[in-house]
């Protein structure tokens, strides 16, 4: 008696379940015969984030040299004890604290550099470098070019600005808001910037590390000393959030910093 009872409550149950899926069918049906679009669900929208290119201030060529040796470790004209391994150089009139970047023009090789001194003394030179700079280039230093970007004409003069000269780890130079970047490690020494930014790229090549130059709101200091003027940021830009857009190799070049 027991058993039948239960044998009638399955059989019950089961036309229960098969008449819910039969009347599921037939609507989908019906929707698909009469081309009634059934519901989609949209992904969730992203924030699109265009790179700017920034302008050059700056735009010469000609043959560099580099320097070190007896110089190393030597108060530069800026203030700041020259380091052979940096990545920094001297130029005759470029404001302090001018990231230039410098192209082999025979090999194709760039480099980034900080103006933290004044040279060449020989006029048949445009760019003294570091030494270490120089090797990164191949050491050819007959034929390069070089754009210069001086931080206080790209961008706003707030110290609380968060929209930044930034160049991507190919040297291409870019005005990025870092709120849209993950800040990773912050300097007042350009080359520990530089650095680490070559050294992320090296280990994840598929991120792209941001350099970023800011204004140091606590800088008192005035006239040519560079210590402290600027805090170099190093980020990384959210791929969920930013499309990167292609930016021109071309720049709007102005004679006189």
């Amino acid at each position: 008696m027991i058993y039948s009872y239960l044998t009638r409550s399955r059989l019950v149950r089961f036309g229960i379940f098969t008449l819910v899926v039969i009347s599921i069918l037939s609507v989908r049906l019906i929707l698909l015969a009469q081309d009634i679009p059934l519901p989609l669900i949209e992904p969730p929208a992203k924030t699109i984030v265009r790179l700017q290119p920034a302008e050059s201030q700056f735009y010469q060529s000609g043959k560099a040299s580099w320097y070190g040796g007896i110089f190393h470790k030597r108060k530069t004209a800026s203030g700041v004890r020259f380091d052979m391994n940096g990545f920094t150089a001297a130029h005759r009139k470029l404001p302090f604290g001018s990231i230039v970047v410098i192209t082999d023009l025979r090999s194709g090789k760039k480099g980034l550099v900080c103006i933290n001194d004044r040279g060449p003394f020989i006029k048949s030179k445009i760019l003294d470098l570091s030494r270490k700079a120089a090797q990164d280039l191949g050491g050819n230093l007959q034929k390069v070019s070089i754009e210069a970007f001086i931080p206080e004409k790209c961008t706003p003069l707030q110290s609380d600005s968060t929209l930044l000269l930034s160049f991507l780890a190919d040297f291409t130079p870019i005005l990025l808001d870092i709120s849209t970047c993950t800040l990773i490690e912050s300097f007042e020494d350009f080359t520990q910037a530089v650095t680490l930014q070559k050294e992320l790229t090296s280990a994840s090549p598929d991120i792209r590390y941001t350099l970023s130059i800011a204004f140091n709101p606590e800088y008192t200091g005035s006239g040519r000393r560079l210590a402290g003027r600027y805090i170099y940021h190093i980020s990384a830009l959210d791929t969920d959030v930013l499309t990167h857009e292609e930016i021109s190799s071309i720049y709007i070049q102005r004679q006189d910093p």
